[in-house]
C-alpha cells in the first residue's frame, strides 16, 4: 500500500516569477498591493509566489 506523502506547492523566486510574466521584478511588489498575486514571505524575509498563481495571471495577462 502506497503511503500519500503531503506535497508543498511549488513556489518561485522573484527573478522567475518577473521572467514568466515578463515584467521587471520590482513590478511583482507593486502588484501584491493591489492584490493582483500573493507574496509568501519566507523565514529569511524572501517573497515566494505560488507557480500555480503566477501561470493563472500569466494566462489572464496574455489571453487578450
Amino acid at each position: 500500500m502506497a503511503v500519500a506523502v503531503p506535497t508543498t506547492p511549488k513556489t518561485l523566486r522573484r527573478g522567475e516569477t518577473a521572467k514568466r510574466l515578463g515584467v521587471h521584478p520590482n513590478t511583482l511588489a507593486s502588484w501584491v498591493k493591489r492584490g493582483w498575486l500573493t507574496a509568501i514571505e519566507m523565514p529569511n524575509g524572501e517573497a515566494r509566489y505560488s507557480e500555480a498563481e503566477v501561470e493563472a495571471l500569466r494566462e489572464q495577462i496574455y489571453a487578450q
